[in-house]
């Protein structure tokens, strides 16, 4: 019950910051999910015992939300610089830690690129300048979501096949095949529902391809989670967990839609 209250309260702000005549309400909300997902992260690593620098990653991860939505490469390649370059320096600055430093430096990068530079690449797409972006968003969403909602149910009705039981002991093979399943049928759905600019194929293949990069995204979290000794990163979202629990899938297929709409999506 409470995934779906969370759900009718989260989908009805998501539709509206995709479909706003303003890109700048989504913009705002990938910015506040990075930020909420990123501080989970760090709290991850911090169960290990491992510190990170995380005034440097948020600050980093502003810059790199920023390069997407001014469209500028260069201001993520020199937040991604500074933000090695504080890193370092903080380091130095605590000797007697020493042995910690590489852990320290490495973990608050991979936090910004992990997490600040994939969910960029939604605000890239939200930045173009008609209603494609908002039917590529929406189309893109729904097999995300639906992949998670087909692997859930197919599993607990037939799921009999552990996937990955040391990583999620919960998922089984059944269960990825329907959401496999899922994902390429929503794709066909929307280009019928209201996306008919773009071919069946194009839909059907970043369906499947959702459909595969979607579970490896969700299991490459369960994985830092189970490492860290917890079930969710976070109680942030009741029946959910925490931010990043949410969008573990998404930040993985953000670079797929991201590179279709630069490549495939301007010839629609």
């Amino acid at each position: 019950m409470k995934r779906i209250l969370t759900a009718l309260v989260a989908l009805p702000i998501l539709f509206y910051a995709v479909w706003s005549s303003s890109p700048y309400f989504f913009v705002a909300l990938t910015f506040i999910a990075v930020v909420l997902a990123l501080s989970e992260f760090y709290g991850l690593a911090s169960r290990l015992g491992c510190k990170q620098q995380p005034v440097a990653g948020y600050a980093a991860a502003v810059v790199v939300i920023a390069s997407f939505l001014f469209e500028e490469p260069v201001l993520a390649v020199a937040a991604m610089i500074g933000l090695a370059i504080v890193a370092l320096a903080s380091a130095l600055a605590n000797p007697d830690e020493m042995n910690k430093s590489l852990v320290s430096v490495s973990i608050t990068a991979f936090g910004v690129i992990y997490i600040a530079l994939l969910a960029g690449c939604l605000v890239g797409v939200r930045m173009i300048p008609n209603l494609l972006a908002s039917k590529l968003l929406t189309m893109f969403f729904a097999m995300v979501m639906m992949t998670d909602t087909g692997a859930y149910y197919t599993g607990r009705a037939i799921g009999r096949h552990k996937l990955a039981p040391r990583v999620s002991p919960g998922k089984t093979i059944e269960g990825a095949i329907g959401g496999f399943i899922a994902a390429v049928a929503t794709g066909f759905l929307c280009k019928l529902i209201f996306f008919r600019e773009i071919p069946v194929t194009h839909a059907l293949v970043l369906g499947a391809a959702i459909g595969v990069i979607g579970q490896i995204g969700d299991l490459a979290e369960s994985m830092l989670k189970r490492g860290s000794g917890v079930k969710d990163s976070g109680n942030l979202l009741p029946g959910h967990g925490g931010m990043l629990d949410r969008i573990d899938s998404i930040l993985f297929c953000a670079p797929l839609i991201y590179y279709y709409s630069r490549l495939f999506a301007s010839k629609l």
